[in-house]
C-alpha cells in the first residue's frame, strides 16, 4: 500500500461525498457528469494507493490510475462543451477522445516500443476530433479555428515526444491539453467572473500545468522532491470551485424565481406589478394610455384531467410562445395565475387595445399538437384602460378581472375558441 496517497484519497472521497449529497438535492446532466468525473479521479487515487510498486500488478494499477485521470478530464470537458448537448454527442465525443487516450497510455505503460503505433493513434484521434468539430459547427469561426489549432498543437507535441523516443511525455501533454481546454470552456460556459468560476478555471489551468512542470523538474532537477500533496492542490481548487459554482447558480436561480414563473419563464405577479407601475408612470408623463389585459384559458382543467399535468404544462408553454409572437418587445406578458396571464401594453389610442385583443385571440385559434394529441384552446380576454378605467394598478387589474369573467361566462356557450368582443367598452 502507498500510504503517502492516503491524505489525498480521503480528501477526494470527501469531495465525492459532497457532490453526491448535492446530486441528491438537485439533479442535472452537468452535475451528473461532474460527479462521474470526480468518481474517476477517486479511482485514480485508489489505484495509486493499492499500487505496490512492482510486478504485474504495478502495471495494472498504473494503467488504471492514468486511464481514470484521462477519462475524468474528458468527462469534465464534455460537461462544459457547448455542442455536447445530447447523450449521443457526449458518447461520440467521449469515444473519439477516450479510446485513443487509453490505447496510447496503456501502450506506454506496457512498454510497447513501436513508434508507428503511437503516431497512428495520435493522427487518428486528431482526424476524428477535427471531423467531430466540423460536424458540430459546420462553419469556420474564430472559436472553431481556435479549437482546431489547439488540437493540432497538442497532437504535434505528442508526435514530437514519440519521434524523440519519449512517448511517456505524450501522456502528460494530453492531460495538460485536456485541463487547459476545460479551463477555457468553463469560462466560456458560465461567462461570469465569479469566485466559483474563476477558482475552477484557475484550478484546471494549474492542474494542467502540473504535468509540464513535473517533466521539467524530472529533466532539470531530478534531486528536487515535491510532496504529492503539493501536486494535488489544483484538484482541490477545482473541486471547491465547482461547489461554489453550484451555490452561485442556486443563488442566481432563487433570485430569478423571485421575479419569474418557473414553468414559463414569464414575469410573475411581483415583477408584473413593478412593470405596471413603470408603465403607468411613463404613460402619465407622455399622455398615452396603458391597456391591462387579463387572459384566461377556458377548459384548462379539463385538459389536465384528460391528458395529465405534463400535457397541461406543455399547453401553457406553447400558448406563451404564440402569445409572445403577437406582442411588441415593449409589452409585458406575465403569468399571474395557474392558467391566467396578464398583458401590459402602452398604446396611443383605445383602438390599439382592440387590435392587441384580436391578435392574441387569433394566436390561439389554431389547435395545438402536443405529443401526438390535438388540443384546442379557447381564451377569454378582458381589459381595462389607464386612465379611463382606473388610475392605479389595483383598480386596473380589478376592472380587467371583472371584464374577463364577463367574457368567460359568454364563452361557456361553446367548447372551442370564440372571439369574444371586449367586455370593457372602448372609450
Amino acid at each position: 500500500m502507498n500510504y503517502s496517497i492516503l491524505p489525498s484519497l480521503l480528501a477526494l472521497a470527501t469531495f465525492v461525498a459532497i457532490f453526491r449529497s448535492i446530486l441528491r438535492q438537485s439533479t442535472s446532466e452537468r452535475l451528473d457528469l461532474w460527479f462521474a468525473g470526480w468518481m474517476l479521479v477517486l479511482v485514480h487515487f485508489v489505484a495509486q494507493f493499492v499500487d505496490v510498486g512492482r510486478g504485474p500488478w504495478h502495471h495494472v494499477a498504473t494503467a488504471l490510475s492514468w486511464n481514470a485521470l484521462e477519462l475524468a478530464g474528458i468527462v469534465f470537458l464534455i460537461s462544459v462543451s457547448p455542442k455536447a448537448n445530447s447523450r449521443r454527442r457526449q458518447l461520440l465525443l467521449g469515444g473519439i477522445l477516450g479510446i485513443p487516450a487509453v490505447l496510447y497510455t496503456d501502450a506506454v505503460i506496457w512498454k510497447l516500443s513501436l513508434p508507428a503505433f503511437y503516431i497512428a493513434i495520435v493522427l487518428l484521434a486528431l482526424a476524428g476530433i477535427w471531423l467531430l468539430i466540423w460536424r458540430f459547427y459546420r462553419r469556420i469561426t474564430a472559436y472553431v479555428a481556435g479549437l482546431l489549432l489547439a488540437c493540432l498543437v497538442v497532437a504535434a507535441a505528442m508526435l514530437m515526444a514519440v519521434t524523440r523516443g519519449k512517448p511517456a511525455l505524450g501522456i502528460g501533454i494530453l492531460l495538460c491539453g485536456l485541463n487547459f481546454a476545460v479551463a477555457v470552456l468553463y469560462l466560456r460556459r458560465f461567462r461570469r467572473a465569479s469566485a466559483g468560476v474563476l477558482t475552477t478555471a484557475g484550478g484546471f489551468l494549474a492542474w494542467g500545468a502540473v504535468f509540464p512542470i513535473g517533466a521539467l523538474l524530472d529533466f532539470y532537477g531530478p534531486s528536487v522532491n515535491v510532496e504529492s500533496e503539493v501536486w494535488n492542490i489544483p484538484k482541490y481548487f477545482v473541486a471547491v470551485g465547482m461547489i461554489l459554482t453550484l451555490f452561485e447558480d442556486q443563488i442566481d436561480r432563487s433570485d430569478y424565481l423571485a421575479y419569474h414563473d418557473e414553468l414559463t419563464g414569464l414575469p410573475n405577479l411581483r415583477l408584473l406589478l413593478d412593470r405596471m407601475d413603470q408603465a403607468l408612470a411613463h404613460a402619465g408623463r407622455s399622455g398615452h394610455k396603458v391597456a391591462v389585459l387579463l387572459l384566461d384559458l377556458d377548459n384548462f382543467k379539463e385538459v389536465n384531467d384528460t391528458y395529465g399535468h405534463r400535457i397541461g404544462d406543455l399547453l401553457l408553454q406553447s400558448a406563451v410562445l404564440r402569445l409572445s409572437s403577437r406582442m411588441r418587445e415593449s409589452d409585458t406578458l406575465s403569468r399571474s395565475g395557474g392558467d391566467e396571464f396578464t398583458v401590459i401594453s402602452e398604446i396611443a389610442t383605445p383602438q390599439g387595445a382592440e387590435v392587441l385583443v384580436s391578435a392574441l385571440k387569433s394566436a390561439l385559434s389554431v389547435p395545438f399538437k402536443l405529443e401526438g394529441n390535438i388540443i384546442g384552446a379557447s381564451v377569454s380576454i378582458g381589459f381595462a384602460l389607464y386612465p379611463d378605467d382606473g388610475a392605479d394598478a389595483d383598480s386596473l387589474r380589478a376592472a380587467a378581472d371583472k371584464a374577463m369573467y364577463i367574457a368567460k361566462r359568454a364563452a361557456r356557450n361553446g367548447t372551442h375558441v370564440e372571439l369574444i368582443p371586449p367586455a370593457v367598452p372602448l372609450h
